[in-house]
């Protein structure tokens, strides 16, 4: 039990990126606490713990100088004799015996309930454990790749968010919402379906045509395509501060979503389509409340010692909206280079230098963003924006600059970056690392 308090302690919730868009942090503050009567949880997290600290090679980061001693239960003993890899393979394995206990007993409760009833706190708290195991599992298997293991779990997930959804409104159950693990469930489903659905050039899990669902996870977007109830209560903050961030945020991955299933779709691109989100980013963006600014900007100095840069540090004071706008800008790249062929006089090639001009422009606050060094969970998060913005990219010293973020990106969460690197490099044409690389 000693050892797994360790490892629970081990600090897995910076890489919590699933916690990113919720201010309740249920995964990260919630979820522990379950965790200690919850076998199936308790595991789920340990599994990803001991893997986390095998990637890391067993080193917990503590941030700037510690005049107090560790505690006794931050420190771990005999950290490199120890096969962090095995042990976290062995929680996994455990977790997801657990799980299918779970889902066969869920699955009775689904299929053959005696009454309307029958969706008891017991079911109903069963089910969110088991949403947020999976949550869990899929973290798991992106820790090695974001090819494969975790694309199944997040499919499994929406099978099991549907299943419950559709048992519950099928018996007339009346929530106005879900309960706040299914939301937290939910709203790190659709983080992550963007970016599963952009890697494998496919349409995403999730439908942004549904509504209804997004409305009941608490989405404001109207039939219209509006995106808020009242845009000048959303900009001016009257509602408490915390809610907007939330609400704002979701409404970006709603976006996200959208711009994906865009860039998925067989047929030919159309204007009316590329209009319509090209319109709703510069709306939510133009809408903007004042916790979405950044609180600090300084002109970045290269370590090549580079006379004149283009690139500065961003600030912001909560991580959720460092990362909401590094999202944005990531969505304004992919519409930007996914715009319909001009149908005027206009020449091919100063449409292509009007697009690479903006491109490059957002490519720059993505890297700013970076350069900021804001929490883990932002840090890791920013791995597909900074892929898009490294393509975008000309000067060969933020190149470097992007290379050194990543690199250190790797070697701090112990996300591998390593890929991404050298698909970039290869894109740049770099058959060897340049100079002043690190």
């Amino acid at each position: 039990m000693a050892f797994l308090i360790q490892v629970l302690d081990a600090r897995v919730a910076d890489d919590f990126r699933m916690d990113l868009f919720d201010i309740d942090k249920h995964f990260s503050q919630l979820v522990p606490l379950k965790a200690l009567r919850d076998a199936l949880l308790r595991n789920a997290i340990a599994a990803v713990a001991a893997k986390q600290l095998g990637r890391v090679k067993g080193d917990k980061p503590f941030s700037g100088r510690q005049c107090q001693r560790p505690s006794t239960m931050e420190t771990l003993d005999d950290v490199a004799e120890v096969d962090w890899f095995y042990k976290a393979a062995n929680y996994y394995d455990k977790a997801i015996a657990f799980s299918r206990i779970y889902l066969e007993a869920l699955s009775g409760t689904l299929s053959r309930p005696s009454s309307p009833n029958m969706i008891t706190t017991t079911s109903v708290t069963n089910s969110d454990d088991l949403l947020v195991a999976v949550s869990i599992f899929s973290l798991y298997e992106s820790l090695d790749s974001r090819e494969m293991g975790w694309l199944r779990h997040l499919a499994g997930l929406k099978t099991l968010l549907t299943a419950i959804s559709v048992k519950q409104q099928g018996l007339g159950v009346t929530l106005p919402s879900y309960s706040a693990a299914h939301n937290a469930c939910f709203w790190n489903f659709a983080r992550a379906d963007h970016q599963a659905a952009y890697i494998n050039r496919q349409k995403t899990h999730l439908d942004p045509d549904d509504l209804d669902m997004w409305r009941s996870c608490g989405l404001q977007v109207q039939d219209n395509g509006a995106l808020y109830t009242d845009l000048i209560d959303i900009k001016s903050e009257q509602s408490q501060c915390r809610q907007t961030v939330q609400l704002v945020a979701h409404t970006l991955i709603y976006l996200a979503l959208r711009v994906v299933n865009y860039l998925a779709q067989n047929s030919e691109q159309e204007w009316d389509s590329w209009n319509t989100l090209n319109c709703q980013l510069e709306l939510w963006y133009g809408n903007l409340p004042m916790t979405f600014r950044p609180c600090a900007q300084i002109r970045h100095r290269h370590q090549s010692g580079a006379a004149e840069t283009q690139l500065t540090e961003v600030f912001y004071s909560m991580e959720t909206c460092a990362a909401s706008i590094q999202l944005y800008h990531f969505a304004r790249i992919l519409l930007l280079v996914n715009k319909p062929r001009e149908r005027t006089g206009v020449s091919r090639l100063k449409a292509y230098r009007e697009v690479s001009s903006e491109a490059l422009k957002h490519a720059r606050e993505i890297i700013g963003i970076a350069l900021g060094r804001p929490t883990p969970a932002v840090r890791v998060e920013m791995l597909l924006p900074l892929y898009i913005a490294g393509g975008c990219l000309e000067a060969d010293d933020e190149r470097k600059t992007l290379v050194e973020i990543m690199r250190a990106i790797e070697k701090d969460t112990g996300c591998s970056t390593s890929v991404t690197v050298n698909s970039l490099e290869s894109e740049w044409g770099w058959i060897e690392e340049p100079k002043g690389v690190d």
